[in-house]
């Protein structure tokens, strides 16, 4: 037995540390909303596309709360999901399609118009993904206190749609319902408060189409806590709460200030990059350039001094063993122009020489001529 036992935590430790990684990759809080407009399911049928196009522009303008199961998936192909479509339309006792339920229950398709009802039952409401590298867990809660007793019947339900689903055809589904979970674990009793929580795993998720990655683009879908049923006493079940939002994305989620900072980083960085640059090339085009070679006669220097920015020409000094019989004028010379001279020099080897200039705008420059050993004249 002990054996076994510590057979068990060995088995555990992976899934016991996995779970100690997670982390909230995004979370949002909800207040009850007053009212909301009517709850309109419609099951998908051949020929529909005037009426859901209809449908749809209402759900955006906020007439209606659309919710839409892709009833005969299956036979039209294009991988949408199809088992809780079957199901929900089999709740509903209908026998064809397209269909619609209303509030709940079954009605007729001519019976859909804009509606906005008061939610009965107040309803705050939190979301939270939780994962490591990516998002492994949904976790929904929700609180509300019962204005008076709940029938037996009264369930929530939760839905969660895609709100521009793409089928593998490319054919684009509205309010596509993604996954579908009724919950019976409340508390019926008058003033009782539920403190109700819906956990949904990655495998679940993922099983239904529903990929949330890192939380970047979660908010793609959707989700709706829908309590329906009715009070002690009433003789119709309707939907008592409506509450509906998106899905909250990682940028939504994490501090503004972690955003900021590093945005205000590259801002500085790309400022200083363009500075450099920018001196970069004032300097390229302002600075001057020495350049010289041997003349023909026998210890002579023919030079040019090629300026940018307008200059003065400093002090000049010697390489090692050289010397000058003579310089080169200390003056000005102005932008863009060629100064050309000669310098009678001896000595022996490599020559060099470092000219000091003081450039308009640059400052103090040192110009470098270095020439190789005068070839003899023998």
């Amino acid at each position: 037995m002990r054996a076994f036992a510590i057979l068990i935590v060995v088995l555990l430790m992976p899934l016991t540390t996995a779970f100690s990684d997670l982390t909230v990759y995004s979370e949002a809080k909800y207040t009850s909303q007053d009212e909301a407009p009517i709850l309109v399911e419609w099951f998908h049928g051949a020929d529909d596309e005037d009426q859901l196009e209809e449908l749809t522009k209402m759900d955006r303008e906020g007439e209606i709360t659309l919710i839409h199961w892709r009833t005969g998936a299956e036979e039209e192909g294009g991988g949408l999901p199809v088992d809780d479509a079957n199901a929900r339309m089999m709740h509903h006792t209908l026998l064809k399609t397209p269909s619609a339920a209303i509030d709940g229950y079954a009605e007729n398709i001519s019976e859909i118009a804009p509606e906005i009802r008061q939610n009965e039952v107040e309803i705050d409401w939190s979301i939270q993904l939780i994962g490591s590298d990516k998002v492994e867990l949904l976790n929904i809660t929700a609180t509300w206190t019962n204005p008076k007793a709940l029938k037996s019947l009264t369930q929530m339900h939760v839905f969660i749609i895609e709100t521009d689903a793409t089928d593998s055809k490319g054919r684009v589904v509205s309010n596509l319902v993604r996954d579908w979970a009724p919950s019976s674990s409340l508390n019926f009793s008058a003033n009782a408060t539920n403190n109700w929580n819906e956990t949904i795993t990655r495998a679940h998720l993922e099983g239904a189409g529903i990929e949330l990655g890192d939380a970047s683009f979660a908010d793609k879908y959707e989700v709706l806590l829908v309590l329906i049923g009715g009070f002690e006493g009433d003789d119709t079940n309707r939907v008592l709460s409506l509450q509906r939002e998106k899905m909250p994305t990682y940028w939504q989620s994490v501090d503004k200030g972690a955003i900021l900072t590093p945005a205000v980083v590259l801002l500085l960085l790309i400022v200083c990059i363009g500075f450099i640059v920018m001196a970069e090339r004032k300097r390229e085009i302002g600075l001057p350039r020495l350049e010289g070679s041997w003349s023909k006669e026998n210890g002579v220097i023919d030079y040019r001094i090629i300026s940018g920015f307008a200059l003065e020409i400093g002090d000049l000094t010697m390489g090692e063993g050289w010397r000058a019989n003579g310089r080169i004028k200390k003056q000005s010379v102005p932008a863009n122009t060629t100064q050309e001279g000669t310098l009678r020099v001896t000595g022996s080897g490599k020559f060099s020489l470092k000219l000091a200039v003081k450039v308009e705008e640059l400052g103090d420059w040192i110009l470098d001529l270095n020439l190789p050993e005068k070839p003899s004249n023998d």
